[in-house]
């Protein structure tokens, strides 16, 4: 069924006193149920909703639909890129001479931390906000009401998976794995290609944001007098790289896995669920043992690839980590 007030929508919800059917951004919470924005005008429940006044309801015409805000980037989304960029003036106006790599001043080492936590936190941020939008494409409209689409990092996070694992590991010089989560509505979802579009769509924006920090370096657009940046910014691409063959691999709890599920035969799907709630504890053990290795390697291959000197991402690992 399509939502009353925007018949384009579909939708899975009804208004709890009248019946009506109505998406998440026509819904609000009663104290008993959620109640659709007729009810809450006043319209009686045995009166039909015409289109005009449907409109009028759901906000009018020349005015925002209610939830409009939850469907655009936040100020927090913006507030983390102008901390990316300041960070990449800084590093883009600080020096750094040769002899200083062996043991980079204090202000150096921060400037690339801020480059490469907040260029990654950025990525997790468009890595999640790509699933959300191609599942709310693909009929999870509930995506919305979540506020996954406003690109605000905190709608994304959990204080130790989210923030303190990742950048205890982007530390240690390490992929900073795990990262954010979204919560999809697999059922409201038009058919098993929509989730696996909705799964891969993640790993994409990791490519994108490697692509774009590559072409940066590769290109010689930086020139070879600002190091921290440079170095910094062939690091991230590095990461981004490897993040994104990490998230395709076909393990439980990885994106890989995810945009393969729903093609496999239902017997492997339920011998592949008793092993989902163990994935992120295979992982870490694979990465601690050193069996991810060929990840680094191919990481390397695509920084190669778009022109990316090495050397610039040892300099920004010396920088980003706390092992240099």
């Amino acid at each position: 069924m399509n939502c009353t007030f925007h018949p384009d929508r579909p939708t899975l919800l009804r208004c709890t006193r009248c019946g009506r059917p109505a998406c998440p951004d026509c819904l609000r919470d009663a104290p008993v149920g959620a109640h659709c924005v007729a009810c809450l005008r006043g319209v009686p429940v045995d009166r039909p909703i015409d289109p005009a006044s449907a409109r009028r309801l759901a906000g009018g015409a020349g005015r925002p639909m209610p939830g409009a805000a939850h469907r655009r980037p936040g100020p927090f989304f913006y507030a983390l890129l102008a901390a990316f960029a300041a960070s990449c003036v800084a590093g883009y106006l600080l020096p750094l001479a040769a002899a200083d790599l062996r043991q980079p001043p204090i202000a150096a080492k921060a400037v690339a931390l801020a480059i490469v936590i907040l260029g990654t936190l950025l990525a997790v941020t468009l890595h999640e906000w790509a699933h959300a939008f191609v599942a709310y494409r693909g009929g999870d409209t509930s995506v919305a009401a979540k506020g996954y689409l406003t690109l605000d990092f905190r709608r994304y996070s959990d204080p130790l998976l989210s923030i303190g694992l990742p950048v205890l590991f982007l530390l240690l010089g390490a992929l900073p794995l795990p990262g954010g989560a979204v919560w999809i509505n697999h059922g409201a979802l038009r058919s098993k290609w929509w989730r696996t579009g909705m799964s891969l769509a993640g790993s994409s924006m990791n490519v994108a944001v490697g692509v774009l920090a590559a072409l940066m370096v590769g290109s010689g657009a930086l020139g070879s007098g600002h190091p921290i940046l440079t170095g910094s910014l062939a690091y991230l691409a590095l990461i981004m790289f490897g993040v994104a063959i990490l998230n395709l691999l076909p393990i439980p709890g990885l994106d890989g896995y995810a945009a393969l599920e729903p093609h496999l035969p239902r017997g492997v799907r339920r011998t592949m669920d008793a092993v989902r709630p163990f994935g992120l504890w295979i992982i870490l053990a694979l990465m601690l043992f050193g069996y991810f290795g060929f990840i680094w390697d191919a990481a390397s291959a695509l920084t190669d690839a778009l022109g990316v000197d090495r050397r610039w991402i040892g300099v920004g690992a010396v920088l980003a980590s706390l092992r240099g």
